[in-house]
């Protein structure tokens, strides 16, 4: 601890957005370092966007501003105004109709979509990583922080869902 690995780790990621060539994905094996190299990487004055496991997402951490799920949540456009009201309506009635849900997830959908599109940065755990939300998304450059607490099976589901 204290030698410098995580602004080391920033450093590089900086450097290798300022070489255009694409978004870089960073992730470390705990959400404790992903969150430290967050925080870090926002300093540099990179957009960052955090993607939390749902479970997490009532989580409270120091980076919660760069966490997906809170962007969207404090967006402010027309199409918010609309999930919005479908989520209010959904919190009141338990449940969407059918119509509705689906109206609900294509607006979400879309909308994450959008933020983590304009990121330079993305940062999760390596688990993180297989998130569907990603499926997408091709990375020329990933770091993988504090990479040898990563254990061999976690390495291969991380490189089977990045398609390395």
């Amino acid at each position: 601890p204290g030698t410098g690995k995580t602004v080391t780790c920033a450093s590089i990621v900086y450097h290798l957005c300022k070489q255009h060539q694409g978004q870089v994905l960073v992730c470390a094996p705990s959400n404790v370092a992903v969150d430290q190299l967050t925080e870090r990487l926002s300093l540099t004055g990179l957009r960052v966007v955090r993607m939390a496991a749902k479970s997490r997402e009532g989580v409270s951490t120091a980076v919660d501003h760069l966490t997906l799920h809170h962007q969207v949540r404090n967006l402010d456009t027309p199409e918010k105004g609309e999930m919005r009201k479908l989520q209010q309506l959904k919190d009141a009635a338990g449940e969407l109709s059918t119509g509705d849900q689906k109206r609900y997830r294509s607006l979400l959908r879309s909308t994450e979509r959008e933020f983590l599109q304009a990121a330079d940065v993305i940062t999760c755990t390596c688990v993180g990583a297989g998130d569907p939300r990603l499926a997408n998304f091709r990375f020329r450059q990933i770091v993988i922080d504090e990479s040898t607490q990563v254990s061999p099976s976690l390495s291969l589901t991380l490189s089977d869902s990045l398609s390395l």
